[in-house]
């Protein structure tokens, strides 16, 4: 198993015109959150930007509050206005850029002007209903941002919070593998198993195996190969869990994007007829792992696959998917593989 690269963190000033606008704009922004202490915050991979960023975690039951200070930086500092917002942001990619607000929450200030540090409340409550993500094509944020308006330029921040969603309902309804006795073996399977069945013509057929196809985030995935015709020189296989990324409106996908997240060798060699080979994956060990998005406001769907692989000795590759789903229980706010700062 390789081991999980962080990419560089996301500088926030934004660089040199960053910080050359700010001193024009002559006022620091700084935002504080309810609650929420600087060195707990959580550190998100983001490969749509290949970057990784500091965010405070909310549930998506959390109502978020806190204060914006405002410093200006000589006195007089006039403004003909102040919004503050919680937006929420889906943004995807294919032969362009798009970007959509299904969450936007307003508190408005009047027009005054200020004459040293100032601090702007905001309690926002609206429904959170999807949570955050970050894919290859695909993201979904919670920013909160503030708008200065001013008599020539206005002044523009935001602060990003990372929200996590836990399923209540199949909390209840699923069973937890993990919580089985560790000598639970990959022979022992239940009512909820799942075959699939590869063959090629007379030379090759096999049986996969697992134990069920809903499985939470911290949960094992236990399963066997059986080989009952071999008549290949194969040279390895591999299991692995793929995620997909579906961009499209409604129910057209305009753009399929597939990731390998983490894969691992099962077999080494030509097995033989009748030869069963145990297959046990630990979900907690793979890098950015989501609970599935079966559908986030009719612009992209995430799913996520069990990918089989058979490897010849002349290159030739033969693959069987099924698709599982993934959820959040209690105790798995953090997303997978980050890491809290310190």
């Amino acid at each position: 198993m390789l081991k999980h690269e962080r990419p560089p963190e996301k500088e926030k000033g934004g660089g040199f015109f960053g910080k050359l606008l700010r001193k024009v704009d002559g006022c620091d922004i700084q935002f504080h959150f309810d609650g929420k202490e600087d060195d707990k915050r959580v550190v998100i991979d983001d490969t749509f930007d290949k970057t990784s960023e500091r965010m405070h975690l909310f549930t998506h039951e959390e109502a978020i509050n806190g204060k914006i200070v405002l410093t200006p930086k000589s006195s007089n500092y006039k403004h003909v206005g102040i919004v503050v917002e919680l937006a929420g942001v889906i943004t995807t990619l294919g032969d362009r850029e798009n970007k959509w607000e299904f969450v936007n929450q307003r508190k408005p200030f009047e027009a005054d002007t200020l004459n040293g540090p100032t601090e702007l409340q905001f309690a926002f409550n609206v429904p959170k209903q999807y949570e955050s993500y970050r894919g290859i094509n695909a993201k979904v944020q919670y920013l909160v941002r503030i708008t200065i308006n001013r008599p020539v330029m206005n002044v523009m921040g935001s602060e990003e919070v990372w929200v996590s969603m836990i399923n209540s309902e199949l909390t209840e309804s699923q069973p937890d593998a993990s919580a089985q006795a560790s000598y639970f073996r990959e022979t022992a399977f239940g009512p909820k198993s799942v075959s699939m069945d590869v063959g090629v013509g007379q030379v090759l057929h096999i049986e996969f195996k697992y134990d069920k196809k809903i499985f939470h985030l911290k949960e094992r995935v236990l399963g066997k190969v059986t080989f009952k015709v071999m008549d290949l020189d194969l040279q390895y296989g591999e299991v692995g869990i793929l995620r997909k990324e579906y961009i499209g409106e409604g129910k057209s996908d305009d753009h399929v994007e597939s990731e390998t997240l983490q894969k691992f060798e099962i077999m080494d060699g030509t097995p033989c007829k009748g030869e069963v080979v145990p297959i046990r994956m630990y979900l907690k060990s793979i890098p950015r792992l989501t609970p599935s998005y079966p559908n986030v406001a009719d612009r992209f769907r995430v799913k996520y696959f069990i990918n089989l692989v058979l490897v010849t000795g002349e290159g030739k590759r033969y693959f069987k998917q099924q698709e599982i789903t993934l959820y959040r229980r209690e105790g798995q706010l953090i997303p997978s593989t980050t890491q809290v700062s310190s």
